[in-house]
């Protein structure tokens, strides 16, 4: 058994040294980069915590599948899966973040898998590795908890068993399991889902794979996996009450934002659709949506080099589909997640969140198209990967080096330190600067305050909307104030200072805490 072993891991030493360099770069210094935390984690993060401890989330919804979140929404799938990490450690920033990087480890391995059943050849083997590995998208993605990049992973395991069922059938269980469970973790999924299980079963009765039984079974599991769902759009699509059950509420949202975010639901899908794909030409050719969570110029989603690779991976798996005939049909999923995939482009307001469904198939054509170039070429195929390699290194150093300095301010970073010293050195009524976006949040998070205490006492400016303000709960008001003595603020370093009266002021990275003394006092 030992010497088995011992040759394995010589006969995969190249694959195994590029994914332990894949986990380092997704794992280091994962506690402080990015810095501070994004909104939407704060906002998964406290749910999944008040749900663990409580039962219930902010909004006071038992068990939901699916979030309220600030009234539009927010996937829970994320929430529940983030549950072990948080009943091990804490509610944490990385405790919250910690699923993304499990998530991001093992959609390092399914890839790897997935590109080693198409292609047996050790090199194709290698070169899935590499190219996922390096992966500017992956590595981002990977290191903080956006709840909607659970989705492509999810998609990708479900693509390995549906590759698998071409083989033995009753690995399609498993895949329509797990697409049924894809529609919690992202509302483009709606689209997507129907679309990729109609054409996966047409692959497979192409490939002679499945009965007609077997299939009736997998579409019973699917109809029952996915019916709290599909109730949810019901209800919130015709605006029904919410409902509960003893195992699961599902909620009514204030403003579905599914609905408004995709034009699928709209009257003027056909007087939209070429805009939001221009859009999408646009942030395929440049690589960036803008935003510096998701990229990095110059280096994109997948480094400039990619496309063109892209292209010719298509043609080479379009190719081994035509030529197998019937046992080509498992070569035709990936072009068939791409495709599906660029649909959403006509219906969806693209960033690279939103069409993150796009970037697994692209990668796996990047290592088809690099691949061929290889077995035609060895020198070529030798000077590509060092040309990556370049660029994986260059955008190494971009990330931990720069993006500290951009990342810091967005994703508020010293902010949860303010909140906590300011809740610590006083008793009083505590103002925080609403020039974080929804400040309150945070205050849940880091105070990790009981939901029934918030639920109590909160006040919203605009209740009933898409994003619902707090303007006050318990002890906590949020938006600009007058300096009185015996109030704390917790206020932006750029915020002017209190000119008179005696003050404590302590400083952090981007934000400051100012602590009245009580008048009479001295």
């Amino acid at each position: 058994m030992k010497r088995l072993w011992s040759q394995r891991l010589r006969d995969n030493r190249w694959q195994l040294l590029l994914f332990m360099v894949g986990a380092l770069v997704r794992v280091w210094y994962i506690h402080s980069l990015p810095p501070g935390l994004n909104q939407d984690e704060a906002s998964v993060g406290y749910d999944a915590y008040a749900i663990l401890h409580y039962g219930i989330d902010r909004n006071g919804v038992h068990l939901p599948v699916h979030l309220i979140a600030w009234g539009s929404g927010q996937n829970a799938l994320y929430a529940y899966l983030a549950m072990p990490f948080l009943l091990l450690f804490g509610l944490t920033p990385l405790s919250v973040r910690a699923l993304s990087v499990v998530m991001g480890l093992i959609g390092m391995l399914f890839f790897y898998l997935i590109m080693k059943r198409l292609y047996s050849d050790k090199t194709a083997g290698v070169a899935a590795m590499f190219f996922i590995a390096i992966n500017p998208w992956h590595i981002m993605m990977s290191r903080w908890a956006l709840e909607s990049n659970l989705y492509p992973t999810i998609i990708l395991i479900a693509v390995y068993f549906l590759i698998r069922a071409f083989d033995s059938p009753g690995w399609l269980y498993g895949f329509t399991a797990l697409l049924a469970l894809s529609l919690y973790a992202y509302g483009t999924s709606y689209f997507f889902v129907p679309l990729f299980a109609v054409g996966a079963l047409a692959l497979l009765y192409y490939g002679k794979a499945p009965r007609v039984r077997s299939s009736l079974w997998n579409a019973g599991l699917f109809v029952l996996l996915a019916l709290p769902i599909l109730l949810f759009i019901v209800i919130n699509h015709y605006g029904w009450k919410t409902l509960a059950t003893p195992l699961f509420s599902i909620p009514r949202l204030t403003m579905p934002r599914v609905e408004a975010v995709s034009s699928i639901f709209s009257g003027n899908l056909l007087g939209t659709a070429w805009d939001k794909f221009h859009v999408f030409i646009q942030l395929m050719i440049s690589g960036s949506d803008g935003l510096p969570w998701n990229s990095i110029s110059p280096y994109g989603f997948a480094y400039p080099l990619a496309l063109p690779l892209a292209v010719l991976g298509l043609i080479v798996m379009l190719q081994d589909c035509w030529s197998r005939r019937h046992e080509g049909a498992r070569y035709a999923v990936i072009p068939l997640w791409l495709l599906i995939a660029v649909l959403m482009a006509f219906i969806t307001d693209v960033n690279i969140n939103r069409i993150n469904i796009l970037f697994y198939p692209l990668i796996a054509l990047v290592a088809v198209g690099f691949f061929w170039i290889y077995r035609q070429l060895k020198p070529a195929g030798i000077a590509f990967a060092v040309l990556f390699g370049l660029m994986f290194l260059l955008f190494t150093n971009a990330y931990f080096r720069q993006t500290p300095q951009v990342l810091g301010p967005a994703f508020y970073e010293s902010f949860g330190d303010a909140i906590r010293y300011a809740s610590e050195a006083s008793s009083g009524s505590i103002y925080v600067t609403d020039s974080v976006n929804m400040p309150y949040i945070y205050v849940l998070f880091y105070e990790k305050i009981n939901p029934h205490d918030f639920l109590e006492t909160v006040n919203y400016r605009n209740p009933g909307d898409a994003f619902q303000q707090v303007s006050s709960f318990g002890r906590y008001v949020f938006g600009k104030a007058d300096y009185l003595p015996g109030n704390t603020y917790v206020i932006a370093n750029s915020d002017p200072l209190p000119q008179n009266g005696n003050y404590t002021i302590k400083q952090f990275t981007n934000y400051t805490v100012v602590i009245g003394t009580p008048a009479g006092s001295n």
